[in-house]
């Protein structure tokens, strides 16, 4: 059933017919949603992807189908059909938001929000062309980050067993090659068609995969494939196809969103190759399981637009934040309780020293402000300037002439008497910064409005070149930190709110959580998710307990992202656990002796960085002080320290310390692989009574299992299931 509200996605079963084929071969599902505040359906679409792949399509009435031709990355043309599937509205997240502005000349104004949405089963769309008979039409080109899977969605380290149909074992060109990420790679016989089977620990959902082309050979690539799935190893469900697919460099991975509709959990993947490049074998150098697509992240986008009946105009985007957002305050009204609640939230949770400047007056009302601007006083200000001052701004003087710490580094904003063109307020200033590099940057700081008093080496500037059909001027940041003027914000009111988000997040940070209502709910909640494997969910909600002041919140989300990313671990644990007395406190020295201090030791020495000159270190010493620095002592004797220092244990339960037993004999023989089966078997009965405890650290700090424990497997360990603290399994 369609969705007669709100944005929608059109969700198509499309099909391919190769030049030259006669039959039609499924393909992945085609997503498209584009709105500019239309919501009408589109007759005709083209789109470009990253690889070079391309595609046009015309629509049927109300997008019940299309017709088209698609070709591939490597030149290969086919045609294009596709028929309705489902129209579904869109989730949180999925699709891109910009806010966009038009111009037919030199000024741009505000145009509204666009969301689009594009997903064709290939890389991520670059360009874009739309056309509808109520949504007119527009040509854009999309500014994208270069987008890789996330690395802590790889689910690659759970095969335990992969096969194939022929492997070169003389030259060591063997099917486990593949995984292990070496360069190394896979070579059999491609006469006839080949395959690959990969058996993993538990069952697992891909939804996208990467190839990686090998060494030499080109003709030897894989070109048409399917990716299947089975339950048992016996029936097999085809999960996607892929023809005359085409690896350009050696050693280049190419990833691929899997078509079919997602939530079938397998345990035995298969890669089925009907056809390679032309040589009478095949081979790869490596094979990548995901258990989700990777994100595209658009900077923006810039190209044209036309309105119904409407002459072109220029058209620009940036991208818009899907987080939801407080009410931007424009009347003198709105901006009084604005400011009363962000005064609050400012005294509560900043240290005194750091409002020195503050009266106690101040203090007891809530207010760090002052008495409003008549309107007298504005009006006498904007015949000063020249210009009427734009809403948001007069509105904010109004409810308040002058502020103190409207930001954590803008300490004093300037007064209704004090307000002035940047190059007379501050002559000496202005002349001193020069943005040669930027000259449209240039042009606007000598242009614009200084309303800051006393910062830390910045300057809030309001731009009268650039003001929108309500009357706002963009507002811009310069700091001595910048190579230029900050990111363009749309008015006054949108630069307060995003520098208060930047206030919250530091003191959720430093420990003083803004609104710590709801932190011990958000706690249980993640306790949950990180038990039942789900490690990703569990990362984002002890971050949001930890933004609400959760010493534990912050300590389990650095402890999970030891398994997922150990290689920043210990600039984590330095800085927010041994410089934060807060969260020690709130988990036990016990604990943090256990966990946190072996895991930072390892990166460390890994890394070669000793102890002498990180700062805030004073915790360390006390939870260890053999490990304090010896006067006159050098570097790599600290280093050696730290590497022989013995951690203690935490205690586990009689099972899982038999299985660690078994599992250090078995790397001690130089059993990898029969060690990790161990400690996999062995993890779903893990559990602790500390409600602190969410997975065995001692797998990442013991040094027996250093060989056993890959950071791919680290990151399997937390997404296995593993039993309550009541000793039930999840």
């Amino acid at each position: 059933m369609r969705p007669t509200d709100g944005e929608r996605v059109f969700v198509f079963r499309t099909e391919r017919r190769w030049n030259g084929a006669e039959t039609w071969e499924s393909g992945p599902r085609l997503r498209v949603g584009i709105d500019g505040g239309e919501r009408s359906p589109l007759d005709r679409l083209g789109w470009r992807t990253r690889d070079g792949a391309e595609a046009a399509v015309g629509f049927q009435a109300a997008m019940e189908g299309f017709y088209g031709y698609h070709r591939a990355a490597g030149g290969a043309s086919a045609e294009y059909r596709g028929t309705l599937e489902r129209c579904e509205a869109v989730e949180d997240g999925a699709a891109h938001r910009f806010r966009t502005e038009e111009s037919q000349g030199e000024e741009w104004h505000t145009a509204g929000d666009l969301w689009l949405l594009l997903e064709d089963g290939d890389a991520h769309v670059e360009h874009v062309d739309w056309h509808g008979e109520a949504a007119g039409s527009g040509s854009v080109t999309l500014r994208t980050t270069a987008t890789e899977p996330d690395p802590r969605r790889e689910v690659t380290g759970l095969v335990g067993v992969v096969r194939a149909h022929d492997e070169y074992e003389a030259a060591g060109e063997v099917a486990k090659n593949l995984l292990d990420g070496s360069g190394s790679k896979w070579l059999g016989d491609g006469s006839v068609s080949g395959w690959l089977e990969f058996g993993c620990a538990r069952p697992v959902e891909v939804r996208h995969y990467v190839l990686v082309s090998a060494n030499d050979c080109p003709d030897r690539d894989p070109m048409n494939w399917t990716l299947q799935g089975s339950h048992d190893g016996r029936h097999w469900a085809v999960l996607d196809s892929r023809t005359d697919e085409v690896f350009p460099r050696r050693h280049q991975p190419r990833g691929f969103t899997v078509s079919a509709a997602p939530g079938a959990e397998y345990r035995h993947y298969r890669l089925e190759i009907t056809a390679n490049a032309g040589s009478d074998c095949v081979q790869l150098c490596q094979v990548q399981l995901f258990e989700a697509a990777p994100v595209a992240t658009y900077e923006g986008f810039f190209g044209y637009r036309r309105q119904v009946a409407g002459s072109p105009s220029g058209y620009r985007g940036a991208p818009r934040s899907s987080a939801p957002e407080r009410p931007r305050p424009r009347t003198v009204e709105e901006w009084r309780a604005y400011l009363a609640d962000y005064s609050a939230d400012v005294i509560r949770t900043t240290p005194e020293d750091e409002l020195a400047d503050v009266s106690d007056e101040q203090r007891a009302a809530g207010w760090l402000g002052y008495e409003g601007a008549s309107e007298e006083r504005l009006a006498a200000l904007e015949q000063r300037l020249g210009t009427r001052l734009p809403p948001s701004y007069r509105s904010f003087l109004g409810a308040s002439d002058g502020w103190l710490h409207l930001s954590t580094f803008m300490w004093e904003m300037r007064t209704t008497s004090t307000v002035g063109w940047f190059t007379e307020a501050e002559p000496g200033v202005a002349d001193s910064i020069t943005l040669g590099d930027y000259p449209e940057e240039d042009a606007i700081y000598r242009r614009s409005l200084l309303i800051s008093e006393e910062g830390d080496a910045q300057y809030w500037l309001l731009d009268p070149g650039d003001v929108s059909e309500d009357g706002e001027w963009a507002a811009y940041i310069w700091a001595s930190w910048y190579p230029g003027l900050s990111e363009r914000h749309a008015s006054f009111a949108e630069l307060v709110q995003e520098e208060r988000a930047g206030f919250e997040q530091l003191r959720s940070d430093e420990g003083y959580g803004v609104d710590p209502e709801g932190a011990e709910d958000l706690l249980a909640q993640g306790r949950e998710q990180a038990l039942r494997g789900e490690a990703e969910q569990a990362l984002a909600t002890f971050g949001r307990a930890a933004n609400k002041g959760s010493g534990v919140g912050l300590y389990l989300m650095i402890i999970l992202g030891a398994f997922l990313d150990p290689q920043s671990v210990h600039h984590e644990i330095r800085n927010n656990v041994f410089g934060r007395d807060r969260v020690i406190s709130a988990v036990g020295e016990d604990q943090v002796r256990a966990e946190a201090v072996p895991l930072y030791l390892r990166r460390t020495v890994e890394e070669h960085r000793p102890l002498g000159g990180l700062p805030r270190l004073e915790s360390l010493d006390r939870l260890v002080p053999g490990l304090a620095f010896v006067e006159g002592e050098s570097n790599e004797d600290w280093i050696a320290r730290a590497a022989a220092h013995v951690p203690p244990r935490l205690p586990e339960t009689p099972a899982f310390e038999q299985a660690l037993d078994l599992a250090r004999t078995l790397a001690a023989q130089g059993d990898d692989e029969g060690a990790w089966t161990v400690v996999v078997a062995a993890l779903r009965h893990w559990h602790s009574d500390d409600p602190n405890r969410i997975a065995p650290v001692v797998l990442l700090t013991d040094p027996a299992l250093r060989e056993v424990i890959t950071p791919q497997r680290a990151r399997v360990v937390v997404t296995l299931p593993r039993r309550s603290s009541h000793g039930s399994p999840n």
